[in-house]
């Protein structure tokens, strides 16, 4: 079993996960993220149909569908739930895209998503808010609040690409946040690169609270980024039922993400934890 635990396949307004900031100039160079990037078709044919396929071919089984509202980057959470209605077998889990920053309406848009749409948790992405906000941030406190009231998961993206600088990722306000909400499940998207060693710690100091989860995705996946190793050994040695696997699609393809993440050695039983069993505990589902 295989389950992606981020996904954003090319359905409506799905599209629009990755919408480049209006206005902006093109980079001069090619982004080390997209680094031997392959294309898949699905994403040129904007075609769900074409990512049930390359799914199919990567030998993924199930994706965890993950919603965004941050600035321009606008996902409709019905346009989720949607694509999770239509094929339940595929996507049986689905986190609301909630921005933060009218705190009034993120909550009214939980309830809603959580309590009558059966959303498993929320997606915050406090970095790309228009102003941006640190994970810590008071303000986004009664948000935080609400998920865990709800019992919902929460996916709070942290990495140097959520923010003006790499301030923005720095772990020991992720566990500022754990600390203020024991009972609320949180899972470290991007792993907080390039700070690796410091949530690390982070996890480390969190064992007893064990309400930590991290998803380094491509940052530890992609060939030559610093700190991957650094997850393997964690996740053979003492970490290996707090690390998630997810391709992160659009970003990269499903079957080039799977195989540069299966080229690492792991540990006997570790591979099959990280790939679908510890998503499967998080969210208490059986596979």
């Amino acid at each position: 079993m295989i389950l992606d635990a981020r996904v954003r396949p090319p359905f409506k307004s799905l599209r629009e996960v990755l919408a480049p900031t209006p206005g902006a100039r093109p980079s001069v160079k090619r982004s080390p993220l997209v680094s031997g990037y392959e294309r898949p078709q699905s994403m040129v044919q904007k075609s769900v149909e074409l990512f049930l396929q390359e799914m199919d071919e990567a030998g993924v089984d199930k994706g965890i569908l993950v919603g965004r509202q941050a600035g321009h980057r606008v996902v409709s959470n019905d346009d989720i739930a949607e694509l999770r209605d239509r094929y339940p077998g595929r996507f049986p889990l689905a986190l609301a895209g909630i921005n933060g920053i009218d705190v009034p309406a993120a909550i009214r848009e939980i309830e809603r998503t959580i309590t009558n749409m059966g959303f498993n948790g929320i997606a915050v992405d406090p970095g790309w808010w228009v102003p941006p906000m640190y994970v810590d941030d008071p303000r986004i406190y009664p948000v935080y609040a609400k998920c865990a009231e709800l019992g919902g998961v929460l996916y709070l993206t942290c990495s140097l690409m959520q923010g003006p600088d790499i301030s923005y990722a720095e772990p020991w306000r992720i566990q500022r946040v754990a600390n203020d909400f024991p009972t609320l499940q949180i899972v470290v998207v991007h792993g907080a690169f390039p700070y690796t060693s410091g949530m690390l710690g982070v996890m480390i100091a969190n064992a007893p609270l064990g309400n930590l989860w991290v998803l380094p995705d491509f940052f530890q996946f992609i060939p030559g980024f610093p700190g991957a190793q650094d997850w393997v050994e964690a996740a053979n040695h003492y970490l290996g039922d707090r690390i998630l696997y997810a391709s992160s699609y659009p970003v990269r393809p499903l079957k080039q993400s799977l195989a540069e993440f299966r080229r690492f050695s792991y540990k006997p039983g570790v591979l099959e934890n990280l790939l679908a069993q510890n998503a499967a505990n998080l969210f208490g589902m059986k596979i």
